[in-house]
């Protein structure tokens, strides 16, 4: 018979139950399946063990941070150093629009010391080209004499006195109504300044040196500045004043000199 089979086929006769001892199995088992061991528990963390490995999380992420931030400043700076770099501004300096008249903007914008209107004597300390020499120039070189112990300096652009020749900034001590008072200045100033020498400022003066010893003819004012108005060879006449040397003599000479 089949094991679900529960009637004979032959005789039709009912088959027999099966015993309840033979489906409990052998003995001593009670006729429950063995129960399988209870599963083991995982021990538990040591106390710290959850902070600890918050902070190992944190310290992790930070340092992925760090290298991040590198990472994209090192793509920054290849970025920037690949672009051309861009030519420095060009500063154009616009001359005033004169030529040949030895003057520049430092020139221009400069303003004379010697009281206007006044004629009289002083003592020319130095005499700085009026080409080249800016203004800063001139007011050092008054600092310095006044460092040395010249007193009541200033300074004059020799263009503005018909007396003195032009194309120079004459840095003068004092400012004499006499001849006299200034070559008495001039005597304590020597030790200082060997190449010191009584000068006459006047508009309606004459002669090269500006006090009228050298014998020069008189000459307009503004000559010697362009071609257009050379100054008379007669400049280049006489000799050099006493303790003035042929070099110091040349810085008063104008720019432009006629040869007829």
């Amino acid at each position: 018979m089949a094991g679900d089979q529960r009637y004979c086929l032959e005789c039709g006769e009912r088959r027999p139950a099966v015993s309840n001892l033979l489906l409990a199995g052998p003995p001593g088992t009670g006729g429950t399946p063995p129960s399988s061991p209870p599963a083991r528990q995982p021990p538990d963390d040591p106390p710290g063990a959850s902070q600890q490995r918050t902070t190992t999380l944190t310290v992790i992420a930070g340092v992925g941070v760090l290298l991040l931030a590198m990472g994209v400043g090192v793509l920054i700076g290849r970025s920037g150093a690949s672009r051309p770099s861009q030519a420095p501004a060009q500063v154009i300096t616009l001359g005033s629009g004169q030529s040949g008249t030895g003057t520049n903007a430092a020139a221009e914008s400069f303003a004379s010391d010697w009281p206007a209107g006044k004629s009289g004597f002083t003592v020319q300390l130095q005499t700085l080209p009026q080409t080249g020499t800016t203004v800063a120039a001139v007011q050092a070189a008054k600092s310095a004499a006044q460092a040395k112990g010249a007193k009541s300096v200033g300074a004059l652009k020799s263009e503005e006195f018909s007396s003195l020749s032009p194309g120079a900034f004459v840095i003068y001590s004092g400012d004499y109504g006499k001849k006299a008072d200034a070559e008495k200045a001039l005597s304590a100033l020597k030790k200082s300044f060997p190449g010191a020498a009584v000068v006459k400022v006047s508009n309606g003066g004459s002669g090269s040196g500006g006090s009228g010893s050298s014998g020069a003819s008189p000459s307009p004012p503004g000559t010697g500045n362009s071609l257009s108005k050379p100054a008379p060879p007669t400049v280049l006449e006489g000799k050099p004043k006493k303790g003035q040397s042929y070099e110091q003599k040349s810085r008063n000479l104008p720019n432009v000199i006629s040869t007829g």
